[in-house]
């Protein structure tokens, strides 16, 4: 039996940046550790499966991650804890949350994206899911390029990643509001956000990998008809979200060829 990691993250906080509220998580040491062994070995495995045909960056290597993955990695209950608890404080700040309603999720797809010099992600949404997360674990050192950009007046931009929002009201009163947050990623850093929301990451020069496990993922708020326990078969009036034929454990995206 896999020994599973610390399930509580060191920090969690919900921002309003803009309209849609995302999630910045600092996962402990152990879980960064681990999950860094665990696409060491996708990285390493020749028979590792692409997922890059199915995303917009202009990347290498973005491979498959499987559930048998997380399970033997032991962060399979840490990213479950801290989805559900992205959700319920959303589902809480629209008043969408009571004490007995039951959350659900679904991991629906995850890959290790192994980003080198030059590399980058134009702008671009996630389709096909409701909650899209990226966790960090590798991160360059571009501090010499950084200063240059600073001498200079420019913005440090060097492997951050960008989001980028304004709605239709927005425009309408006022087209130089401000709607882009670009943020720094360090090792442990988890955002989560709405899949909808625009963003793209930036190349970098220099030496060394820029190495993270993005995902996306659907849920559900569920208010129970009678009594509910953990494993139970989820019956109830659905309050939110769009998750449909959900497995009673949380990760469900698909079995790893010959397992």
């Amino acid at each position: 039996m896999t020994e599973q990691i610390q399930t509580h993250p060191t920090r969690f906080e919900v921002s309003k940046w803009f309209g849609p509220q995302t999630a910045q998580v600092q996962l402990p040491d152990d879980a960064l550790n681990a999950m860094i062994n665990m696409t060491d070995n996708i990285i390493k495995d020749k028979t590792s499966e692409s997922h890059g045909q199915n995303l917009a960056g202009v990347i290498d290597k973005e491979l498959k991650i499987y559930k048998s993955d997380m399970d033997k990695a032991g962060v399979d209950q840490l990213l479950e804890s801290c989805v559900k608890s992205y959700v319920v404080h959303c589902a809480r700040q629209h008043g969408m949350f009571k004490e007995h309603y039951v959350t659900d999720s679904d991991v629906n797809s995850a890959w290790v994206v192994s980003q080198y010099a030059n590399e980058y992600n134009p702008i671009h949404n996630h389709t096909g899911c409701e909650i899209s997360g990226v966790i960090y674990l590798k991160v360059p050192d571009v501090k010499g390029r950084r200063n240059l950009q600073s001498k200079k007046g420019k913005m440090d931009s060097d492997g951050d990643i960008s989001f980028v929002y304004c709605t239709a009201s927005q425009r309408n009163k006022d087209i130089f509001e401000k709607g882009l947050v670009q943020i720094t990623p360090t090792p442990g850093l988890m955002l989560m956000f709405p899949s909808y929301l625009v963003h793209t990451v930036y190349p970098f020069i220099g030496e060394g990998e820029r190495r993270c496990i993005a995902f996306n993922a659907n849920y559900r708020i569920v208010e129970p008809t009678g009594e509910y326990k953990t494993g139970d078969k989820l019956n109830g009036n659905i309050i939110a979200g769009n998750l449909t034929g959900v497995k009673n454990h949380y990760f469900y995206y698909g079995e790893k060829p010959n397992e």
